[in-house]
């Protein structure tokens, strides 16, 4: 079962601040055993404003990130809604109501009291009007950086008036190498990394090439044994070339007429009634051809093996080159083996703007591929799953 998300808002805080469950609960206004509950059997019931208020002072996030957390959780807010995107006309409201909101908020000036200490000015005539415009831009930085960096946001539409403008106030705010850009991050980032896909990315790799490889000396080994039969009539000759190559014999003209239903029937009626003992050399051909075929299960698990080991140093890479940018939230990096490799993205590349893609392309290009082991694939295969049994290379 995951962990509830409310829950996973108060464990990030909890192990970044080294705080006790029992002192988080006390500051929550909670007992311990209700925390541990949420924990275990997950948040059931949406917990009243006040404690969804501490949870929120307390941990140091917004009272609608909260809540959006525990509505999840009690199945207020469902998986397909909180991916669906809202309209547009929706977002705008929300955008222009908290832009709106920002521009009454106040700062109280500070004022000396009788004992001389410094204390906030009660007064509320006294009160200074917030600097919007930094509040503003402190935002389109997080948005920014929460989209990956000034270009990737402003790719709808980058030749527009409005595109130039915001682009100039972020990155005079920001410069203009978005190098002061991701300490705005608020968004966790997750990255994953399917080794199959970088593979395949990168040019500089023959690991694919020795994966065939593997594949076609099993199958010429295959025919050594046991030829295959390919007649001339319609074959052009650069096909029977390949198949000759392939040791296939070749038979001249067209192939016999395939027998008839009723005479496979009564050939099968036949063989069930008195099966036909395999001679010497046939059993020798079936025990070599089922060697083989155990020799191409090892290699499909070195190939799976190769791909975790690879895929192990490379969110090592990955978790120290993005720790180097000591941003201020929760990193993820996960290694997929299971999506096929046209399925998943595109492996980041160096050249781009964004420190966290960047980041990433960088810690892969200086990891070690599969590809620099010693051997082949089939001799690694054969070496580390057991003796090669298919050493029948007629």
């Amino acid at each position: 079962m995951a962990a509830p998300r409310l829950v996973e808002l108060i464990d990030r805080y909890r192990n970044a601040h080294g705080v006790s469950e029992a002192e988080l609960a006390r500051r929550i206004g909670v007992s311990r055993e209700n925390l541990r509950k949420w924990r275990i059997n997950g948040v059931s019931r949406l917990p009243n404003r006040a404690n969804l208020t501490a949870v929120a002072r307390v941990i140091g996030r917004p009272y609608r990130e909260v809540l959006s957390a525990a509505l999840f959780d009690t199945g207020y807010v469902t998986d397909d809604q909180a991916a669906s995107p809202r309209p547009y006309d929706e977002v705008l409201q929300d955008a222009i109501g908290v832009l709106t909101e920002a521009s009454r908020l106040t700062n109280q000036p500070m004022r000396q009291s009788s004992s001389g200490q410094w204390e906030a000015d009660p007064d509320p005539r006294s009160a200074l009007q917030i600097d919007w415009a930094a509040f503003v831009t402190e935002a389109l930085a997080g948005a920014a950086a929460n989209a990956g960096g000034i270009d990737t946001i402003l790719a709808g539409r980058p030749g527009s008036w409005e595109a130039s403008v915001v682009g100039d106030a972020l990155r005079a705010a920001v410069g203009h190498d978005e190098w002061d850009l991701w300490r705005h991050r608020t968004e966790p980032v997750t990255v994953v990394l399917n080794p199959e896909r970088i593979l395949f990315d990168d040019d500089a790799s023959d690991w694919f090439e020795q994966v065939d490889a593997a594949e076609r000396e099993i199958q010429r080994r295959e025919s050594a044994i046991r030829p295959g039969i390919v007649y001339s009539y319609d074959k052009d000759p650069q096909t029977l070339q390949w198949a000759a190559d392939d040791g296939t014999e070749i038979r001249p003209g067209a192939p016999p007429p395939l027998p008839t239903t009723e005479e496979w029937a009564a050939v099968m009626a036949a063989e069930d009634a008195n099966p036909t003992p395999l001679s010497a050399e046939e059993q020798a051909e079936e025990d070599a051809l089922e060697a083989l075929e155990v020799l191409r299960g090892r290699v499909t698990v070195q190939e799976r093996a190769e791909l975790a080991e690879y895929g192990d140093r490379l969110g090592h890479a990955v978790r120290t080159a993005l720790a180097a940018l000591q941003l201020p939230v929760p990193i993820t990096v996960t290694v997929d083996l299971d999506t096929p490799w046209d399925q998943a993205p595109e492996t980041p590349s160096e050249w781009t703007a964004n420190a966290i893609d960047k980041a990433t392309a960088t810690a892969v290009a200086s990891t070690p591929t599969p590809d620099t082991l010693p051997g082949t694939l089939l001799e690694r295969a054969a070496v580390a799953h057991g003796p090669d049994n298919a050493d029948n290379r007629r």
